[in-house]
């Protein structure tokens, strides 16, 4: 396998990926990077029919709940709330206002909810590749990405009236 070129592509996937869980773009970058040099030193275990994609994904979110994890040792739990949040992805979006709403909707959305959505609808990935993460099957993939976008537009409505 050709890392570079693994990298070229699947870098802004991962970046956006963890963008999505740490809602903060530093943040991401720290996760991004710390995905992919793990995955140069272990690529020797990816078996070669393996999707690089969910390989790396599973990567990055291990990463973020070791740092989430290393993080709350650091620091006291009153300081957690006041951690820097930066939403830059939402200059990148038509409606500002409206996707400031749905990336704090995501944000609460309880787990597996929130990185199926995460991982279909900023990562791109196919459902088999999402239930592979899970070791689950596809159609429980899919069924919990409806789920979690019913949840969504259910509380943006809401905050909207």
């Amino acid at each position: 396998m050709d890392f570079e070129a693994t990298y070229a592509a699947c870098f802004h996937k991962v970046f956006r990926f963890a963008l999505s869980m740490a809602g903060n773009a530093n943040e991401a970058e720290e996760v991004a990077q710390e995905t992919f040099f793990r995955a140069m030193k272990s690529i020797s275990t990816l078996k070669s029919d393996a999707a690089v994609d969910a390989w790396l994904f599973r990567i990055a979110r291990n990463v973020y709940i070791s740092r989430l994890r290393k993080r709350k040792r650091e620091l006291p739990e009153e300081h957690m709330d006041t951690l820097p949040d930066d939403h830059s992805i939402e200059q990148q979006l038509e409606d500002r206002d409206q996707a400031a709403r749905i990336l704090q909707a995501l944000h609460r959305l309880p787990e597996p909810y929130k990185e199926i959505f995460t991982l279909r609808v900023y990562g791109d990935i196919p459902y088999r590749q999402i239930a592979a993460l899970f070791d689950k099957g596809e159609s429980w993939a899919r069924v919990t990405y409806y789920r979690a976008r019913m949840m969504l537009t259910e509380t943006v409505e809401k905050e909207m009236e």
